[in-house]
Formats: structure tokens, C-alpha cells, sequence
């Protein structure tokens, strides 16, 4: 939540930011890219890939080594929320306060006191692996657009971060847009938490549920690919525990995402996935299709249309648009998007991957 309690501000006054180098976090070094945060993201997401765990598999699928899903880039860019001698964050036992991360305590004025993501596109240049630092040295606010939406009255904010290793390597960048609001007064007579009619299973039908051996069919060199086929759905029932699990694992901890009453102040009608387990729901389903040799070059732009709440399923689906040879690569561009019991909730949206070759010397 944000603080703009002080100071009286307009969204002109944000767009007076707008362009300016700004600094990504308060909190000191990131921590390195480590086995067990990669697991507990591996199991909340049931993503059996062995790249991202077995050092021998992934070096013979030319990696340098075992290397952190790319969904977890943004995780792994978070610096400490607390660190030994600063004061307590916790400084109220109501069992609905929420500590203020240091990316919430951001400097530009902003006319809101709820927040949460809508759109995201990222570019990934290469993977992180064990060991690596990821820092986000700057980001910028790019676009302010007001507008009222059904959960309240705000503006959508999109940022610009660049994301390094500690070689000085970019390794991606990405644009996220927050929608930044003030609810509007909530109806007491919707009870916003109850199940939605049909919500367990209303869109599992044809979705895999099961959990293949080793997280990955062998598709798949480029020829094997035909443009308008289909990827195999996989389904994502949410229960509450998962969406701990997942804040866990992806240290996004905004009550949105796992506090029933803390998401109804929001609008929303219920604790709901954030947009970290969504692209990592979108990366498994890749992964699963690409195989291990495949790369995931760009996830997006994409747009969360309605929330994925607990007590819901959601399953992702998608179908190859074109594939295409440029500078030397073999790319795939998939369409793919998310369904919930009240329809498509994520996307359309794109997702761009290279795949070898049989015929390496074809251009």
C-alpha cells in the first residue's frame, strides 16, 4: 500500500517523472541464484524441467550449467525487505498489517493506495545460473495513464527495469505496468468470497493434470513444428496453500495474494495469483512443448484481464502462430493464454523460442 498521506498529489504530478533514472531498490545486494529457492519455485508450478536442477542434463543441452527458471528473474532481482540494524517493519500486531517492501516505498508521487500488476513483456537475453547476482541498477517510469476501472479510480503505471549479472551482463528487460487506484466503496451484499458457480474443474476438461516424468515432452527440433497446432493445455487448480507456497517462493508478499480480506479492500473477489506464478505457469507449459534444447527468448506483452482467484483452475493453452529462421536462429512464436471459469483471464499473448535445428548449416 502507498503512503501519500503527507503530500497531496495529482497524476500530472507523476507524469512530471516520467523518463527519469531512478533507483530500483533500497535493500543492498540481491542474493545469489541458489538450488533450494529454485526448488521450492519448481514445486509450487509441479515444473519437473531438469535443467533447472540436474547439472549433467543441462550442460548436454548446452547450457553452462543448471540455470534458474526465467520466470525468476524478477525474484531474484529483489533486494533484503529487512536487514540487522534496521528498525522492526512490524511495527503494528493487527493480523492484517502488511510490511511495506522497499519497491513499495517508492519515490514518485502517486495518487493511489492499493496497487497491483496488469501487464508485463520481457526480454530474456540469457539465463541466470547457480551462483549468479542479478542487480536492476536503474528503472524508469515510462507511461501514466489515468482511468477508472470496476475495482476503483487510479492509473496505469508502466516501468522500464534492465536486469544485470555481476559480470556486467545484461541479462533482460522488462516492462510492467502497475494499476495504481483507490478502491471504490465496497458492496457489502456481493460476498466476495464466495465460490464461483462451476469454479472447481469448469475448465480442466482436455488439460493435462498429470505430471510428465521429467517436465518435458522431446519435441523437438524446428522441422518437427507445425505452424497452427496446438501445445498441451495444463491445468493449475489454486487452493490457498499454493498461493502461499507461491509468495514463498517468489517473495512477493502483498496480502493481495493470500489474505481473503486484505484482496476484498482491493476489489478483488478473493485471494488471487500474482503475475510471477502466471508467467510461471506459462513457462512450464512452454518448457513442456520446446523441450530441453529449446530457449525462451521473450514472454509478452501480455495483460492479467481478471483475477485468478483461489477455489478456481487455471489452465493455459496455446497454439504456434509462425515460425521463422533470422541472423542464424531457428524462432517460434506461440500464442498462447490463460483460462479461468469465467474465460480468458491472461492474454492473448506471445511467447518467443528458439529450437536447434536438424540441418545446422540451413539458413
Amino acid at each position: 500500500m502507498l503512503d501519500n498521506a503527507k503530500t497531496p498529489v495529482t497524476w500530472e504530478d507523476t507524469k512530471a517523472w516520467i523518463g527519469r533514472s531512478l533507483s530500483a531498490s533500497e535493500g543492498g545486494e540481491c542474493d545469489a541464484v541458489e538450488a533450494g529457492a529454485i526448488r521450492r519455485r519448481l514445486e509450487v508450478l509441479e515444473f519437473g524441467c531438469p535443467l533447472h536442477y540436474d547439472e549433467k542434463v543441462a550442460k548436454e543441452a548446452g547450457y553452462k550449467g543448471v540455470f534458474a527458471p526465467y520466470t525468476m528473474l524478477q525474484t531474484y532481482s529483489g533486494s533484503a525487505n529487512w536487514r540487522p540494524g534496521q528498525p522492526t517493519l512490524w511495527w503494528s500486531s493487527h493480523p492484517n498489517f502488511t510490511m511495506r517492501a522497499p519497491m513499495e516505498r517508492a519515490e514518485v508521487p502517486q495518487p493511489g493506495t492499493h496497487r497491483f500488476v496488469t501487464d508485463i513483456e520481457i526480454e530474456y537475453f540469457q539465463p541466470v545460473y547457480l551462483g549468479d547476482r542479478v542487480s536492476v541498477p536503474e528503472r524508469r517510469l515510462v507511461n501514466v495513464n489515468p482511468k477508472r476501472t470496476s475495482v476503483g479510480d487510479g492509473a496505469f503505471l508502466t516501468w522500464e527495469s534492465r536486469f544485470w549479472n555481476q559480470c556486467g551482463d545484461p541479462v533482460g528487460v522488462a516492462c510492467t505496468t502497475w494499476y495504481v487506484y483507490v478502491p471504490h466503496p465496497r458492496r457489502e451484499e456481493t460476498t466476495a468470497g464466495e465460490e464461483r458457480p462451476g469454479a472447481r474443474g469448469a475448465s480442466v476438461a482436455g488439460a493435462r493434470t498429470s505430471v510428465p516424468e521429467r517436465g518435458t515432452d522431446p519435441l523437438s527440433d524446428f522441422e518437427d513444428v507445425k505452424e497452427g497446432e496446438d501445445l498441451p493445455q495444463v491445468a493449475f487448480p489454486i487452493t490457498i496453500q499454493r498461493l502461499v507456497m507461491e509468495a514463498g517462493a517468489n517473495r512477493d508478499f502483498n496480502g493481495i495474494h493470500h489474505n481473503r480480506e486484505i484482496a476484498h479492500s482491493h476489489g478483488a473477489p478473493d485471494m488471487f495469483c500474482n503475475n510471477l506464478f502466471l508467467q510461471g505457469m506459462w513457462e512450464r507449459t512452454v518448457r513442456e512443448y520446446i523441450g530441453l534444447r529449446g530457449t525462451i527468448r521473450k514472454i509478452g506483452p501480455f495483460r492479467m484481464r481478471i483475477f485468478n482467484p483461489a477455489g478456481d483452475t487455471v489452465v493455459v493453452k496455446g497454439n504456434v502462430l509462425r515460425k521463422f529462421r533470422k541472423d542464424g536462429q531457428n524462432y517460434v512464436e506461440l500464442k498462447m493464454w490463460s483460462e479461468n471459469s469465467r474465460g480468458t483471464s491472461v492474454g492473448p499473448g506471445l511467447v518467443l523460442v528458439t529450437l536447434p535445428s536438424r540441418y545446422p548449416d540451413k539458413v
